[in-house]
C-alpha cells in the first residue's frame, strides 16, 4: 500500500513538472497560443489523473485481498483446532467411563483413526504474524499439531496391540468377554505384553486430556490476534469445547 502511494505521487510530480516545463517554454517562446496549450494540456491532465486513480485503486484492492487471505488463514487455523478437538472429545468421553486404573487399562475399546482427509495445520500460512509481533502464535499452533499427532500415534499403538496381541491371546486363554482380575489378564498376556499394553493405555489417558485443555486456549489467542489486526473481519466464535 505504501509503495503504491509513493509510486503514484512520484508519477504525478514528474508529469506536473513536464507540463509546467511545456507551459513555460510555450509562454516565453510564444510557440503555442494559450488556447492551443489548454486544448491538449487538460486532456493530458485528465488522463494522468485517471491513471493515478487506477494505480491507487489497484493498490487498495491488493491490500484488501492480502487482508482477506490473512484473516482466512487465522480462521482456518481456528477451524482445524476445533475439528481436531471435537474428535479427541469423543475419545475423552470413553476415557471418563473407566472406574479405576484397571478398568481403564482393560476395558477401553479400539477407536477408529480420523479420516486421512482430516484437516492439519498449515503454519506457513501464518508467517505474516512474525512481522506483526505475534510469532509465538505460530509456535503454539505447531505445538498443538504435534500434540494432536502424538495423541493419534498413542491411539494407533494401542489399537494395534489390541488387535494383534490382546484379542488373540485372550481368546487362546479362554477369557475373552469374561470378567477377570488384573492378575488373570497379566497371566494371559505375559509380563512383557502386559507392560506394553499398560504403557499404551496410560499414554492415551495422559496425552488426550492435556491436548484438549490446550487447544481452546490457542484458538482464543488466534481469534484475539485476528480481531486486533483485522478489526473489519469476522472470526470463528464459540470455540470453548466441552470435555467429558
Amino acid at each position: 500500500m505504501r509503495l503504491s502511494g509513493v509510486g503514484g505521487g512520484l508519477l504525478a510530480l514528474l508529469a506536473l513538472l513536464f507540463v509546467g516545463l511545456l507551459v513555460a517554454v510555450a509562454f516565453y517562446t510564444e510557440a503555442v497560443s494559450p488556447k492551443e496549450l489548454a486544448t491538449w494540456t487538460f486532456p493530458f491532465l485528465g488522463t494522468l489523473l485517471g491513471a493515478i486513480l487506477a494505480f491507487k485503486y489497484q493498490g487498495i484492492n491488493e491490500a484488501m485481498r492480502r487482508e482477506e487471505l490473512r484473516a482466512g488463514a487465522i480462521n482456518r487455523a481456528i477451524l482445524v483446532l476445533v475439528s481436531q478437538a471435537h474428535y479427541l472429545t469423543t475419545v475423552q468421553a470413553e476415557l471418563s467411563k473407566g472406574k479405576d486404573s484397571w478398568h481403564q487399562i482393560s476395558n477401553l475399546r479400539a477407536f477408529p483413526s480420523p479420516p486421512s482427509s482430516h484437516a492439519r495445520q498449515r503454519a506457513e500460512d501464518l508467517t505474516f504474524l512474525v512481522e506483526r509481533g505475534d510469532a509465538h502464535l505460530i509456535v503454539e499452533v505447531e505445538a498443538s499439531q504435534r500434540r494432536y499427532d502424538d495423541c493419534i500415534l498413542h491411539l494407533n499403538i494401542r489399537n494395534d496391540l489390541l488387535f494383534e496381541i490382546v484379542h488373540p491371546m485372550a481368546a487362546r486363554a479362554g477369557i475373552m468377554g469374561k470378567p477377570i482380575t488384573m492378575e488373570q489378564f497379566k497371566q494371559a498376556l505375559g509380563e512383557m505384553h502386559f507392560a506394553r499394553w499398560e504403557t499404551a493405555a496410560t499414554n492415551v489417558y495422559q496425552a488426550i486430556p492435556a491436548t484438549l485443555e490446550a487447544m481452546p486456549k490457542v484458538a482464543v489467542k488466534l481469534r484475539d490476534a485476528g480481531k486486533k489486526w483485522f478489526p473489519r473481519r469476522k472470526f470463528i466464535e464459540g470455540i470453548d469445547l466441552p470435555v467429558a
